[in-house]
């Protein structure tokens, strides 16, 4: 029976390849066709208006041949003899799925057969196509890529989206910053075929800089008024940078971001999904999806209206160039990657600024699956963390040191951040305290009183400690060790929402069930912290207790009961 349905499951992903293989003869076959037969069958899903002005024999076409609807700035990529100059190359018929995605992530050699013009699915709410919109009157945006040993498909298929999706008004350029990468394909035979590409400039980093410094030097050689950050794995939709650009025209404070959907790591299909509009973030400093807030949903009137997010994922997002960098641009003390997104989020609502979704403006992301095209340095990502924590964080820093498992000493790791704090009051920057309580009040921290204790839960008559015995995800059990205080024993104890949570993953939430699972499913995770020390829950009306085993259990509530009463040996946590 388990080998038939192995055997299923192969046949099912099989059938899927197959039907993408035959997706992409399909369109290979129009793209070897004629410029003027492929723009008549292009027209053909156009409306009767959008169909006349394609085929238009006197319309120019000097600066852009075969520009049409989804080809906005023409046939991409043609030599002088008409050939194309990235052909593709015939589909894999033979390969572990598990291999190719250890590579990169996704399955490369597949998106090497595949065009690299795709009209994509267009997932936008209906109303986002009845917006008008005057081109003229818009801001142009430089687009960036940053790439390090990108897959080469991958990367020119990033930017002929861009160039087919975008209307000419609004592109200035796009800037392909390489990051030091090693892999041949991204040598001359780059270089000879972004030749054949309108608006497309390539920058070199002599060595790896890492993300954040290689972004800095593309949004510096940026020449339009605004800049649009995009991965190097992407594939855009119809109408994703007008709603940015109309956005961001009215108040240059303003720094937007897409909705981001998904593209299949194995045959490369557009998904509808991936990352919401609203983004908050963990304790730990990571982003985490989050409901529209009703204060921001209070501003809208439309579905399609802008969603204001207290954080942002960062790898895709638009900006003021000069607001940017006045702004002070990134922290350029930062390691390769990692927590940027979190750190320009705080700074440009503390700062004065807005971030904000425009629904109508999707992009499909590669999210990788098995595997990663690059390594990188250790310890990077929790100076990134730190740093941000210290310049930002103010009295709430020693929480994310207690998520992150810093010890004091480790904090020296974060480097020199006088030159960040000098920043913070030039341009004279709100605290953190204002930032929980007006940009992210449906943080489950919004004061330091929200937090009853930070570290053990113990209940002396036994010696024992509350334990998550060194399993920290979901419908874990909990039980109770020997104190000691170190990780397994570190949980947040919140009288703000009446949780107990596991400071090595604060999603998760201490049950009725005596289990550990996720906060936003669970009904049973709320617990009454008495004056007599006693732990109850309120699904069951039960208190914690230690038995003689020792082990955890609930009992009938008894205040004389030594075993039921705890206490907080770091209560009330200390400024930072």
């Amino acid at each position: 029976m388990a080998m038939g349905r192995i055997s299923m499951r192969r046949v099912v992903r099989a059938l899927v390849v197959l039907v993408v293989l035959g997706f992409a003869g399909k369109v290979l076959l129009d793209m070897n066709s004629e410029p003027e037969g492929l723009e008549a069958r292009i027209a053909q899903d156009l409306s009767p208006e959008d169909r006349k002005r394609a085929l238009d024999p006197g319309r120019d076409r000097s600066q852009y041949p075969g520009q049409a609807h989804w080809r906005m700035h023409g046939i991409l990529g043609l030599k002088p003899d008409g050939t194309p100059g990235l052909p593709p190359k015939p589909c894999p018929t033979n390969y572990n799925m598990a291999q190719e995605l250890s590579n990169n992530g996704f399955f490369g050699r597949l998106s090497d057969c595949l065009p690299l013009d795709r009209n994509i699915t267009d997932a936008r709410h209906k109303l986002c196509a009845r917006v008008q919109y005057d081109l003229d009157t818009l801001p142009e945006t430089s687009v960036v890529f940053v790439f390090y040993d990108e897959w080469l498909t991958v990367l020119m298929r990033s930017v002929h989206s861009v160039l087919n999706r975008t209307p000419p008004q609004l592109l200035r350029e796009i800037i392909l910053v390489d990051d030091g990468s090693s892999k041949p394909w991204l040598q001359k035979p780059l270089e000879d075929y972004i030749k054949l590409l309108p608006k497309v400039r390539l920058i070199r980093n002599g060595q790896r800089l890492g993300l954040v410094k290689a972004r800095l030097a593309g949004i510096r050689a940026a020449t339009a008024e605004t800049f649009t950050v995009l991965d190097s794995h992407i594939e855009v939709e119809e109408g994703w940078c007008e709603p940015l650009m109309a956005r961001i025209k009215g108040d240059r404070r303003r720094m937007l971001m897409p909705q981001i959907d998904g593209v299949d790591q194995e045959t490369f299909e557009p998904l509808v999904g991936g990352i919401g509009c609203s983004l908050g973030f963990l304790w730990n400093l990571i982003e985490h999806a989050i409901p529209i807030q009703p204060k921001d949903q209070a501003l809208r009137n439309s579905p399609i209206d802008a969603v204001r997010s207290p954080t942002m994922a960062g790898g895709l997002f638009t900006a003021n160039r000069d607001y940017f960098l006045e702004l002070g641009g990134y922290d350029d003390q930062f390691g390769f990657w990692g927590t940027e997104n979190l750190e320009l989020s705080f700074r440009l609502w503390q700062c004065g600024g807005f971030l904000e979704c425009m629904p109508c403006s999707r992009i499909h992301h590669i999210f990788r699956k098995g595997g990663h095209a690059y390594s990188l340095p250790q310890g990077h990502v929790a100076k990134n963390k730190l740093r941000t924590a210290a310049v930002w964080m103010d009295d709430y820093a020693f929480i994310v040191h207690e998520a992150l498992g810093i010890k004091p000493e480790q904090l020296e790791q974060m480097g020199d951040i006088s030159d960040m704090l000098e920043l913070r009051d030039r341009l004279q920057c709100k605290n953190f305290d204002w930032y929980l309580k007006n940009v992210y009040p449906e943080s489950i921290i919004t004061d330091r009183a929200d937090i009853k204790a930070l570290g053990m839960i113990k209940n002396p008559a036994s010696n024992q400690c509350l334990d998550t015995l060194q399993k920290s995800w979901a419908d874990s059990p909990v039980g109770v060790y020997g104190c000691h205080g170190q990780g397994s024993q570190r949980f947040l104890t919140l009288s703000k929402t009446h949780e107990i949570r596991p400071v090595a993953n604060l999603e998760l939430c201490l049950t009725s069930r005596l289990t550990i699972t996720w906060c936003e499913a669970s009904r049973d995770a709320k617990f009454e912290f008495t004056p007599a020390g006693l732990v109850q829950n309120k699904h069951n009306g039960r208190c914690l207790r230690v038995d003689e085993t020792p082990k955890l259990a609930f009992a009938d509530c008894d205040e004389n009961d030594a075993r039921q009463k705890w206490i907080f040996p770091d209560e009330s946590p200390p400024r930072v």
